[in-house]
């Protein structure tokens, strides 16, 4: 009972963090479903619950959409997925939790010492939707950049379920607006999202525990949408960016010290 608890909150803070930013639920929820279900069973849960949070943030942000631009991330997603899935199913727990902690930390000292990633629409991109915010997108030059972004994205997503950072780096390097940000995040979550669900099932990674799982998280996600609907009318973005920073802060020096711990004693895969 206490970890369908867990599960429900996981999938509840997570989906409220990306009502309002249009980003950040795996980055919120994998940790702390890592933390009570290990990160094979909680790379594949929060794969399969999670695309509902994301089909519903893209439909809000649907005419901010950039199809150009997202079709080059999606194709280096394409490739890193089953790397990363494979990594997920192969590697120890230890190193993995460890990752993850490192990749939240990174994240947030990426955030701090880059002020415009805390806003991405506080300097909006004015160019209409559909075309590249930068005037070299056709080259092979700015092709090969955003498959190696998807590339790291997709193996992130397919060993962690946390694609995000990446493409928000990304995206903040492109100054998208905020309706373009979220609805590109959204279409290249949805897009990884089916790859890791086909790559985790070919894996094995989908067990009847997975499924059972759906019932609190699900319940939990509908709970954290509607309330980060809510509160995206009141929050202000600094606010929040703030609170969202701290949070994955102790997020990642949890897991880092976790996978520490279980690296330093010798434990491996379940």
């Amino acid at each position: 009972m206490i970890e369908g608890m867990l599960i429900a909150f996981a999938f509840a803070l997570g989906a409220g963090v990306q009502a309002i930013a249009g980003f950040g639920s795996a980055l919120v929820a994998m940790p702390v479903l890592a933390m009570a279900l290990g990160p094979r069973h909680a790379a594949p849960l929060m794969a399969l619950a999670g695309a509902s949070v994301t089909v519903l943030v893209f439909w809000q942000n649907r005419r901010g959409m950039r199809w150009r631009e997202a079709l080059w991330l999606m194709a280096g997603c394409a490739v890193g997925v089953p790397i990363g899935a494979m990594g997920l199913r192969l590697l120890p727990e230890g190193p993995i939790l460890g990752a993850l902690g490192l990749l939240l930390l990174g994240y947030v000292g990426f955030s701090l010492f880059h002020a415009t990633a805390a806003a991405p629409s506080e300097t909006p991109d004015t160019r209409g939707a559909g075309v590249s915010s930068s005037p070299g997108w056709h080259t092979l030059r700015a092709r090969a950049a955003a498959i190696a972004v998807g590339c790291c994205a997709g193996i992130l997503g397919g060993a962690y379920t946390t694609d995000g950072p990446p493409l928000v780096m990304y995206g903040d390097l492109k100054r998208w607006p905020r309706e373009s940000f979220r609805a590109i995040l959204q279409a290249c979550f949805f897009f990884d999202g089916t790859l890791i669900l086909l790559s985790h099932g070919a894996f094995g990674l989908i067990t009847a525990d997975t499924l059972r799982g759906l019932l609190f998280a699900l319940p939990g996600m509908a709970a954290g949408l509607a309330a980060g609907t809510f509160l995206d009318r009141y929050i202000p973005p600094k606010v929040f960016r703030g609170i969202l920073l701290g949070l994955l802060t102790l997020l990642g020096l949890a897991l880092l010290g976790r996978g520490i711990y279980l690296a330093a004693n010798g434990m491996g895969p379940h």
